[in-house]
């Protein structure tokens, strides 16, 4: 694997983390509706281009993609969440770790996504299996 690689797939999964949940919650409060189909553009078709046309993440062909859902993940575990009030102003919503979160509150959920992803990768394993 080359270094090159990582990088921009760091890079990339950097933006769209930082991007889902700074740029995005502005540009809502900024331009309302229209600012978050901007956003969502932006961030998200950027990130897909370079993961997988770019192919900035290493995959392999036969098994699971890991790609910006996991960087925009730990952004929200390592730095929080941003909301959008019905006033249009912009409020922390939650602490990630990085500000000073116990991450125990969050360990239920955190177990559920994991349950809910092994699920998920079950399901799309049969189906897959059945299509060969």
């Amino acid at each position: 694997m080359k270094l090159s690689r990582i990088l921009i797939g760091a890079i990339t999964g950097a933006f769209a983390g930082y991007g889902v949940f700074t740029i995005w919650p502005s540009a809502l409060a900024h331009w309302h509706w229209l600012g978050g189909w901007l956003a969502a553009g932006l961030i998200i078709t950027t990130a897909w281009w370079l993961n997988h046309y770019a192919n900035a993440f290493p995959n392999d062909p036969d098994g699971a993609w890991v790609d910006m859902a996991l960087a925009i993940w730990l952004s929200s575990l390592l730095g929080g969440n941003v909301q959008l009030k019905t006033t249009g102003e912009l409020v922390r919503a939650s602490y990630g770790l990085y500000h000073g979160i116990s991450i125990g509150p969050a360990s239920m959920t955190i177990v559920l996504e994991l349950i809910g992803a092994t699920i998920a990768g079950y399901l799309l394993h049969l189906f897959r299996r059945r299509d060969a």
